[in-house]
């Protein structure tokens, strides 16, 4: 029975994906009212091993062992899969013993700031790191961080990971929400913070299944259209939900 890797799906942003999950549920810095994974019940920044990594390798080595190679090895799952302390050894076995193989990071990217995570994350392929809000107040609605984050020590992270390892490549995801961060005054801010990013792609999001706040709607096509039509201009943009 697997406990740690799912799949492969056919995801529309990585062909062929096999998902590692390193975090027991709901383990994360924040508590996105978009959330698919439901309600986060430990809201932390800390580092530790939550699952054993080397049952994670041993259970990455035997789906492998049965199943053609997919496109990307992916972590993400119930929580924020950089808390993990062991995610650097995953990504260096990964890369010695199945190469074949493009690795992958889904983030919210509140830890990039880490040196030391940085350093752990430099063999990736791809990481998408989030960016769902264009100041503190569309942060503190959207995300819900744990105490005492901040939106700009979030860019700083991201950014600082990007100038640090360029070799990754960098899809920057920005979730829409109506009524919260989908203003025009909303989209000059994020021209700004893409500027500073420069990621090497944006990868634009709304709803598309019920996350924690039932209220919560997608944005309409036209508000997705006019985001990407802005932000497409900086960076290349595709379009990740189906709401568009």
């Amino acid at each position: 029975m697997r406990k740690h890797v799912y799949g492969p799906i056919n995801s529309r942003r990585l062909g062929k994906s096999l998902g590692v999950d390193l975090i027991v549920p709901k383990v994360c810095p924040l508590d996105c009212i978009y959330c698919e994974a439901r309600a986060t019940t430990d809201l932390t920044m800390e580092r530790r091993e939550y699952v054993n990594i080397n049952e994670v390798i041993e259970e990455i080595d035997q789906v492998l062992s049965l199943i053609p190679m997919p496109d990307y090895i992916t972590f993400s799952g119930a929580g924020e899969p950089t808390l993990n302390s062991g995610i650097g050894r995953v990504i260096t076995h990964l890369k010695k013993f199945h190469p074949r193989s493009k690795v992958c990071l889904l983030t919210n990217g509140l830890l990039l700031h880490d040196q030391t995570l940085q350093q752990e994350l430099a063999q990736l392929d791809m990481i998408i790191p989030s960016l769902d809000a264009s100041n503190e107040d569309e942060y503190l609605k959207i995300n819900r961080p744990v105490p005492g984050e901040t939106l700009d020590k979030l860019v700083d992270g991201i950014t600082d990971f990007h100038r640090n390892y360029p070799a990754v490549y960098m899809a920057l995801e920005m979730f829409i929400a109506p009524g919260i961060n989908d203003s025009d005054a909303s989209l000059e801010r994020f021209e700004k913070l893409v500027g500073k990013i420069s990621p090497d792609a944006i990868q634009l999001n709304t709803l598309d299944r019920p996350g924690v706040i039932a209220e919560l709607k997608p944005a309409d096509a036209s508000t997705m259209e006019k985001f990407a039509a802005a932000l497409n201009k900086i960076v290349p943009v595709t379009f990740i939900s189906k709401s568009r």
